[in-house]
């Protein structure tokens, strides 16, 4: 009797990235990230340099990752280049000369810069300082060499620093195991606005 081909389970790579240890003995920050096949979880957790840390870490970015093989998210297809040249084309019709004239702000890539709308980049941490901005246009870029973000459609970062550090440990190839609102908030606050007003209308009415 023939045997029963088994199906193929693509072997589980981790990835730690551990912090350098200080003279204080003081418990930082460590990043594990998990990947089998297509999907990937990335785990951020303090390491004092107990084994045992590691451990369960491990365990629960397993568990993690078994739990998003279950109900792994919906990716959508990317637009085919005649449907983008089409809307690409429909937006610079309906586009007033304000809009033209909008100001932009230069986003470091790995090859060259890419000129972004500054309305397309928002900030809604808090922060305004000259830093926080540089770190959230390196955010952008970055999100953009991983083919996460086109530079077009309008994303909000609630905090720059650990946005940053969450990406620090990321290659450029990682970025395709995960979805741009993984890092970002997309769309702009005017978007939201209406949504959020239809929600308290339907908790008012059930009320």
């Amino acid at each position: 009797m023939p045997k029963k081909k088994q199906k193929y389970i693509p072997p589980t790579v981790i990835t730690l990235t551990l912090p350098t240890p200080d003279a204080d003995d003081t418990s930082q920050e460590a990043t594990l990230l998990i990947q089998r096949g297509d999907l990937a979880h990335l785990r951020q957790f303090d390491y004092s340099g107990e084994m045992t840390e590691l451990v369960i870490a491990i365990r629960q970015a397993s568990e993690a990752l078994t739990t998003l093989e279950a109900q792994p998210p919906v990716i959508p297809d990317a637009p085919t280049s005649k449907s983008a040249n089409n809307a690409k084309n429909n937006q610079k019709s309906d586009d007033s000369p304000a809009e033209d004239e909008e100001p932009t702000i230069d986003v470091p890539l790995k090859k060259g810069t890419k000129a972004i709308r500054i309305s397309r980049l928002k900030i809604v941490g808090g922060e305004s300082d000259a830093v926080a901005y540089k770190q959230a246009a390196i955010i952008a870029g970055r999100l953009i060499d991983g083919g996460l973000w086109d530079g077009e459609s309008p994303i909000r970062i609630d905090d720059v620093y650990a946005v940053s550090k969450k990406m620090k440990p990321l290659t450029d190839k990682d970025f395709s195991l995960f979805s741009l609102e993984d890092f970002v908030q997309v769309g702009s606050i005017e978007e939201e606005a209406p949504a959020s007003t239809a929600d308290a209308d339907e908790e008012v009415s059930a009320s």
